[in-house]
C-alpha cells in the first residue's frame, strides 16, 4: 500500500522549487511572504466608577439645594464638601471609558485579522496551485469563502474558550481547599490532570485544524461551501482513515525536520542581517555623538525603526520557502487522497469560464 504522505514529499519539493526558483521572482517571494504573514489566525474601573461619579454628584446636593448647602441659609457652606472628590471620580470614569474603548479596539482588530486570515487561506492555496500570485484579484474573489471560513473559526474559538473554562475549574477547586498535606497532594494531581487535558486539547485542535486545511482546496475547486467541503473531507476520512492517521504521524515528523532546517537557516540569516545593522548603528552613533551630544536618539530612533522593518521583511522572506513546502505537501497529499477535489496544479481556477457559466445560468 502506497502512503500518500511519503509520496507527497518529493512532489512538494519539486513544486516548491518550480514556484520559487524556476524562474526566481523577487516580487513573487515578497507577495507570498506577505500572504503567509497574513495567514499566520479592570474590574476596578468597571461600572462602579460611573456609579460612584453619579452618586457623588447626587450627594453634592440635597433635596432643594443639596447637602453642600443647608436648607437654612444661615448655616452657610458645608466645609466637608471637597470638589476634588468629584474631579477624581470624573477621571476614574474617563479612564474606564478609555479602557473599555481599548478592549473593544483589540477585540475588533482580532476579529478583523481572523477574517483577513481566512480570506488569505484561499488566496494562498490558489497562488500555489496556479503558480501565479494575484494578491488583490484573489482577495476580492474569495471574500465570500473567507467569510464562511471565518465563521467556522469563530465557532472553533468559542469551543476553545469553553474548554479553557473547563480547564480552569480544577484550579478553582484546588486553591479553595484548606492547606496541609492533602492540599499538596491534590495540587500535584490537579496539575497533572490539567496538563493531560491541555495535551488532549492540543491534539484535538490540531486534528480539527488539519481537517479545515484540507477542506479549503476541496471548497475552492469543487465550488462548494466550506462547511460542505469539511463534511466531504470527514466522510472521506471514514472511508480511508488509514491514510490520514499515517499522514498525521508523517506530518509531525516532517514538521520537526523542516523546523530544524528552517531554524538553522533563519539563525544564519539573522547573523548576516544583524551584523551590518549593528556596524551601521555603532558608526552612526559615534558620528552623531560628535555633533549632537545627548540628542543622538532623534536620528537613531527612526533608523532603528527602519532596520526593524527590514529585519522583519528579511525573516519573512527567509522562512517563506519552508512554509510553502509544507503547504505544497498538504495540497499534494489531498490531490492523491481525495482525487475528486480535482486540484488543477499549474492551472488554477478558470475565472472566465466560471463567469461564463454564471452568466448563462
Amino acid at each position: 500500500m502506497n502512503w500518500y504522505v511519503i509520496d507527497a514529499v518529493e512532489v512538494a519539493y519539486e513544486r516548491t522549487k518550480k514556484c520559487l526558483f524556476e524562474p526566481f521572482d523577487f516580487w513573487k517571494w515578497v507577495k507570498l511572504a506577505i500572504i503567509f504573514m497574513l495567514v499566520g489566525g479592570g474590574s476596578g474601573y468597571g461600572g462602579n466608577s460611573f456609579n460612584s461619579f453619579s452618586n457623588s454628584m447626587d450627594s453634592g446636593y440635597d433635596s432643594g439645594y443639596g447637602s453642600g448647602y443647608n436648607s437654612d441659609y444661615g448655616s452657610g457652606y458645608n466645609s466637608d464638601y471637597n470638589p476634588l472628590d468629584s474631579i477624581g471620580d470624573i477621571i476614574d470614569a474617563s479612564f474606564s471609558i478609555v479602557v473599555v474603548a481599548l478592549i473593544a479596539l483589540v477585540l475588533f482588530l482580532i476579529i478583523a485579522f481572523m477574517y483577513i486570515s481566512s480570506v488569505m487561506e484561499f488566496v494562498l492555496v490558489e497562488s500555489l496551485v496556479s503558480n501565479t500570485v494575484k494578491f488583490w484579484d484573489y482577495s476580492r474573489r474569495f471574500l465570500g469563502k473567507g467569510l464562511q471560513l471565518f465563521v467556522i473559526k469563530l465557532a472553533a474559538l468559542f469551543l476553545s474558550l469553553v474548554v479553557l473554562a473547563v480547564l480552569v475549574i480544577p484550579f478553582v477547586v484546588i486553591f479553595g481547599m484548606p492547606s496541609g498535606d492533602l492540599f499538596w497532594l491534590s495540587f500535584i494531581g490537579g496539575m497533572m490532570f490539567v496538563f493531560l487535558l491541555i495535551f488532549i486539547f492540543a491534539i484535538v485542535a490540531s486534528i480539527l485544524g488539519s481537517f479545515i486545511s484540507m477542506s479549503i482546496p476541496v471548497s475552492l475547486y469543487r465550488n462548494v461551501g466550506v462547511l460542505s467541503a469539511l463534511m466531504e473531507v470527514l466522510r472521506k476520512f471514514k472511508l480511508d482513515w488509514q491514510q490520514i492517521i499515517v499522514y498525521w504521524v508523517g506530518r509531525a515528523v516532517l514538521g520537526i525536520i523542516v523546523g530544524i532546517a528552517g531554524f538553522i537557516i533563519i539563525m544564519l540569516a539573522l547573523l548576516v542581517t544583524l551584523l551590518p545593522f549593528l556596524i551601521v548603528d555603532v558608526i552612526l552613533y559615534l558620528l552623531l555623538s560628535l555633533v549632537m551630544s545627548g540628542s543622538e536618539w532623534i536620528v537613531l530612533a527612526p533608523v532603528a525603526l527602519v532596520e526593524l522593518i527590514l529585519f522583519i521583511i528579511a525573516m519573512a522572506l527567509v522562512s517563506m520557502p519552508f512554509k510553502a513546502f509544507l503547504k505544497y505537501h498538504m495540497l499534494s497529499f489531498v490531490e492523491k487522497w481525495y482525487s475528486e477535489a480535482g486540484i488543477p496544479f499549474d492551472k488554477g481556477i478558470d475565472f472566465k469560464a466560471e463567469a461564463a457559466i454564471g452568466s448563462s445560468v
